[in-house]
């Protein structure tokens, strides 16, 4: 993890060593202002990727949330509903 102070990116030399660390080490920077925490800069691939992650970590947790409330579906209803799903997706 790299904190820096948000004047670190004022000029085109310290943007692009901040860019090339995030690219090459897939890690976000934290940027502070007056030492208090303000703002995260990450590579464009690595916002995509996390916010992938994220989406399928809530899937999941919607899953789990169904199982525990008793929401599940036998073989046969999950196929009836991919069924008229494809149909829906042909027409």
């Amino acid at each position: 993890m790299m904190i820096r102070p948000a004047s670190a990116i004022q000029n085109q030399s310290g943007y692009k060593t901040l860019a090339d660390y995030c690219r090459k080490q897939r890690k976000p920077v934290f940027l502070t202002e007056e030492g208090e925490g303000d703002i995260v800069v990450m590579s464009l691939e690595h916002y995509e990727s996390y916010n992938e992650m994220l989406k399928l970590r809530l899937a999941l947790l919607n899953a789990e949330d169904d199982i525990r409330n008793g929401r599940v579906f036998t073989l046969e209803e999950v196929e009836a509903h991919m069924e008229e799903w494809l149909k829906d997706e042909q027409a």
